[in-house]
C-alpha cells in the first residue's frame, strides 16, 4: 500500500499591527505566504471611528484583521504553529487543512515540489 503524503494549509488570522512581525517569522522559515485585509465579527473589541470632520464618532460594526495564508510539508506544521504562537502576545487565530495536492502551473510539478 502506498501512502500519500499530504501538506497542510495554515492560515492565520491577526490583527493587522502584527502582519510584520509574522511575515518576518514566515520568512525566517523560508516560507512563502499570501495576506488579504480581512472583516469579522468575533469577540475582539472593535474601534471608534470619526466622521464628519471628527465631530461625530461611530463604532465600527467589524473588526479589521489580517489574514495570513501558507502551505507546507506536513512534517512543518508544528513549527509553524510553535513560530507563530512564540511571536508574542497577540490574538488571532490559527487554522489547519489538509491539502492533496499542489501544482506549480508553469514547471507542472506537483506536490511538495511545487511549494
Amino acid at each position: 500500500i502506498k501512502l500519500k503524503l499530504y501538506m497542510k494549509r495554515i492560515e492565520v488570522i491577526i490583527p493587522y499591527s502584527s502582519l510584520s512581525l509574522a511575515i518576518n517569522m514566515l520568512d525566517s522559515l523560508g516560507l512563502h505566504s499570501t495576506h488579504y485585509e480581512t472583516k469579522g465579527k468575533g469577540r475582539a473589541s472593535t474601534f471608534a471611528v470619526e466622521y464628519d470632520r471628527g465631530t461625530g464618532t461611530i463604532m465600527e460594526e467589524y473588526s479589521t484583521n489580517v489574514s495570513i495564508s501558507t502551505v507546507v510539508a506536513d512534517s512543518m506544521v508544528d513549527t509553524v504553529i510553535q513560530s507563530i504562537l512564540n511571536i508574542g502576545e497577540i490574538e488571532g487565530k490559527i487554522f489547519v487543512y489538509d491539502v492533496q495536492d499542489a501544482i506549480d502551473m508553469k514547471s507542472k510539478r506537483h506536490g511538495e515540489s511545487a511549494l
